[in-house]
């Protein structure tokens, strides 16, 4: 993975919330603004996109590849993904008490 790759979780917030890759950025595919989003990115940068089971990945870097991303890697599924960026996976969840 480039050094200046953007890594994009492309799940729902709740499932961003419950375990991502380290620094990866939110843009949740089925959200409705989600080629909105995208077209305020820079498209000369690699990004790594991934999401649950690889499904919703492909659909967004086909999306991506369609609207200018030239450098678009689909990772994916989560555990894909980790093993081939070396990211760990992180919760935004808070630790419950105990």
């Amino acid at each position: 993975m480039p050094d200046d790759a953007v890594v994009i979780d492309v799940r729902t917030p709740a499932e961003f919330e419950s375990g991502h890759l380290r620094g990866a950025r939110n843009i949740n595919l089925a959200s409705g603004d989600f080629v909105e989003v995208i077209a305020a990115l820079p498209v000369d940068v690699p990004y790594v996109v991934y999401c649950r089971t690889g499904n919703r990945s492909a659909q967004a870097v086909e999306i991506m590849r369609s609207t200018g991303f030239a450098d678009v890697t689909d990772a994916g599924g989560l555990d894909d993904a980790q093993v081939s960026t070396g990211l760990p996976i992180e919760s935004s969840s808070p630790t419950p008490p105990g």
